[in-house]
């Protein structure tokens, strides 16, 4: 009888030893800190602890080893070592204006609602309503048809160039595209058409603008960037009803 006992007191030793080895190796990884990670665009976060980075959203932040790198502005959640989830909100690091509204299909009263920056341009009509001086953006114009959002139009100052260059680059992904002597910048906020959300179109409008139309990524076409090189284009007829009191 005692020998019974002798053995079952060694089996609850070893299924106990066995039990805080189990519990010691899940202590390791709840060594990893989970709480949100914010990050400037285009900086990196070394997260101690971490073999492996998995993005749901790769766009806006990814990682290589225990390195997690932001790319573009917003938010994601990234999955380390397979196990521990953490949230991750990219910030800009310029504020040039505030992001246009590019609720797609949305009404003129939500636009009017929504938009904070800028005073109403005294030659809005139905169909376009323009703000003067949104933040550092001369002029900040919203395209309707049949009361819905189509599009949108950023007309900034070329003294900004360097800067604009960069604000956009933290939000769109940039390429540049060449039509004849023309070249225009395109930039999307996804990694290919289904993903993305906005397309952007950046140009020079003449030696004093710079002039970026942003329209829905399901409508963008390779038709669209040229019609917005275009003298009679929708974009260029936007601009010039609204920007003849600010030549």
């Amino acid at each position: 009888m005692k020998k019974t006992f002798r053995l079952f007191g060694l089996l609850m030793v070893a299924v106990i030893d066995f039990g805080m080895t189990a519990c010691g190796s899940d202590d390791e990884d709840d060594g990893i800190d989970t709480s949100p990670i914010s990050l400037i665009a285009g900086k990196d976060h070394l997260i101690e602890g971490a073999d492996t980075i998995s993005s749901s959203n790769k766009f806006v932040a990814y990682g290589s080893g225990s390195t997690l790198h932001a790319w573009h502005v917003g938010e994601t959640s990234v999955m380390v070592n397979g196990k521990k989830t953490i949230s991750v909100s990219v910030l800009p690091l310029y504020h040039l204006y505030d992001d246009p509204i590019c609720e797609w299909g949305c009404s003129k009263e939500y636009v009017k609602s929504h938009q904070k920056q800028g005073t109403m341009n005294s030659k809005s009509t139905n169909d376009i309503i323009g703000y003067d001086d949104a933040g550092a953006a001369t002029l900040l114009a919203y395209s309707f048809k049949n009361d819905k959002l189509t599009s949108a139009m950023a007309v900034v100052s070329t003294n900004h160039t360097s800067q604009y260059a960069s604000y956009l680059a933290e939000r769109y992904l940039m390429l540049p595209y060449y039509k004849g002597e023309d070249t225009y910048f395109i930039g999307a906020d996804g990694l290919d058409q289904e993903s993305a959300k906005t397309v952007v179109v950046l140009q020079v409008y003449n030696y004093k603008y710079l002039a970026t139309l942003y329209m829905p990524a399901k409508d963008y076409t390779t038709r669209s960037i040229m019609a917005v090189g275009a003298d009679k284009s929708e974009a260029l007829k936007l601009l010039e009803s609204l920007m003849t009191e600010k030549q």
